[in-house]
């Protein structure tokens, strides 16, 4: 009986902004985009995994893929 369950620390995407000094929009984004863990609770309400949004801003995000130089015939003009 030594087994205890651990569960992953969960917090509404407004108070998981507030801890980590974002906009709640910016933590939506990054759930939309899987780059966090989150549930959805009901359509209105989203818990956030707090351990995987601290390890997001640990880590930073992944550089962007480079878009091929030639898509269907359009050569990509560099900024």
């Amino acid at each position: 009986m030594g087994d205890a369950v651990v569960y992953p620390k969960m917090a509404s995407v407004r108070r998981a902004a507030e801890q980590f000094g974002c906009t709640a929009f910016f933590v939506r984004k990054l759930c939309r985009e899987n780059k966090i863990r989150y549930t959805i609770v009901s359509s209105r309400r989203w818990l956030v995994n707090m351990d995987s949004l601290a390890q997001f801003f640990e880590q930073g995000a992944a550089p962007a893929e480079q878009p091929a130089a030639v898509v269907n015939g359009i050569r990509r003009i560099a900024p």
